[in-house]
């Protein structure tokens, strides 16, 4: 059980009463369901994104360490038009299939972040992918194992 202080005010008589509350926690396992329907959902926008040619695909789960999304993709493409292609193929089956639409890019840069609230996609081109190497600032994070065949980083 968790316990919440609440300040309730009487505007009449300037009194401030505070009070404990017992607040039910969820059990463990919803947040586990909660995470695994995330961990679908990330694992099917990274097979899209592999379907159009991305490379070295990750899957990172990183709830344990930020507070606002559960799981990162993070691929690199080759060009603008392909990071177009990528976003633009996983917007229409977020949309289609789970009914979500992301904040974020709407162009394509040489990074363009798609954030879904509990999956934060990063499509990089080369440069931007080694220049902020999320994978070595969130090196704590989970990498999730992807069932498909990746295609290994593109080194110059």
């Amino acid at each position: 059980m968790k316990i919440l202080m609440i300040c309730t005010m009487a505007y009449s008589t300037n009194m401030v009463k505070w009070s404990l509350v017992e607040k039910a926690k969820s059990p463990p396992s919803a947040e586990v369901d909660d995470d695994a329907e995330s961990l679908s959902f990330a694992v099917e926008m990274a097979r899209v994104a592999n379907d159009v040619k991305a490379a070295d695909i990750r899957v990172l789960f990183v709830k344990p360490l930020v507070y606002w999304t559960r799981f990162f993709i993070i691929a690199t493409a080759f060009s603008r038009p392909q990071i177009d292609a990528i976003g633009s193929k996983i917007r229409d089956l977020a949309e289609k299939k789970y009914g979500k639409v992301p904040s974020g890019d709407s162009k394509p840069n040489s990074w363009t972040l798609l954030d879904f609230g509990d999956v934060v996609v990063h499509i990089f081109l080369p440069p931007q992918r080694d220049f902020y190497n999320l994978e070595e600032f969130y090196a704590n994070a989970t990498p999730i194992e992807l069932p498909f065949e990746n295609q290994p980083p593109f080194r110059s």
